[in-house]
């Protein structure tokens, strides 16, 4: 089967060079270029109320998040009940947790995990979000308003890297770019304060490929005509995915 598209790959390194080197084995061409990088942060104090079992349920909202807390923990994660965005985070988080991890079925952002059924009654509930410094408060007010207590345990944040865009432009459409990957809004947003004005109406005829709604709907509201929602972030599923087209 010949794989037409020809892609660039937006993800965090070393996961960009990763499903660059997957999707050649099926034929597929693809540039990595991450646009961000990331620094892990330390909070000794929810660190020690985190491993101290002070919270009911533990969310992680990227597999980065549990990296970054893996980084920091020595010894066994405490038990709780735990919550993934999604089915890439949850195999992270699985194997850092040693226990059952539950994310959504199919819409995999905060919404997806507000609408599971295990979440709509924490009211008395102590929960923990793992998360990169900025991210959504949705998630925090939604619960919230459910009666939980919520804290947030940020461990990591994103620092953009020095790109020339111009230049990154010039190579991608010399490669016959036709679409791209981008794994979150903050990526996104990045893409196109990197890529200058002239060259937006080129990159809003990229198809864009996605891991969720709330990245589908932002990617609209900034031009981006062809849209397609990925079934995971998991290399294998994107790799499957493109191969299968």
């Amino acid at each position: 089967m010949i794989c037409n598209d020809r892609l660039l790959i937006t993800r965090f390194a070393p996961h960009a060079q990763q499903l660059v080197d997957a999707l050649s084995e099926v034929g597929c061409f693809s540039i990595a270029q991450p646009l961000l990088t990331v620094a892990g942060l330390n909070d000794p104090h929810t660190l020690g109320a985190f491993l101290s079992g002070q919270y009911d349920v533990v969310i992680a909202v990227s597999g980065n998040a549990v990296k970054y807390a893996q980084d920091n923990i020595i010894g066994e994660w405490p038990s709780a009940e735990y919550y993934a965005v999604g089915e890439s985070t949850k195999e992270s988080l699985r194997l850092a947790c040693k226990q059952r991890v539950m994310c959504p079925f199919s819409r995999f952002d905060s919404e997806g995990l507000l609408a599971l059924d295990a979440l709509q009654d924490v009211a008395g509930k102590r929960i923990l979000i793992l998360r990169g410094e900025g991210g959504r408060d949705l998630l925090e007010n939604s619960l919230i308003e459910r009666g939980a207590q919520v804290d947030f345990f940020q461990t990591y944040k994103r620092v953009k890297l020095d790109l020339d865009g111009i230049h990154l432009v010039n190579y991608w459409q010399q490669a016959s770019i036709n679409g791209a990957i981008i794994s979150s809004v903050e990526i996104l947003n990045q893409l196109f304060v990197l890529v200058p004005k002239e060259y937006t109406s080129w990159l809003c005829r990229l198809t864009f490929y996605v891991p969720s709604q709330r990245v589908a709907d932002q990617a609209r509201l900034l031009g981006v005509e062809n849209i397609i929602l990925l079934p995971s972030l998991q290399t294998n599923q994107i790799v499957d995915f493109f191969h299968n087209k």
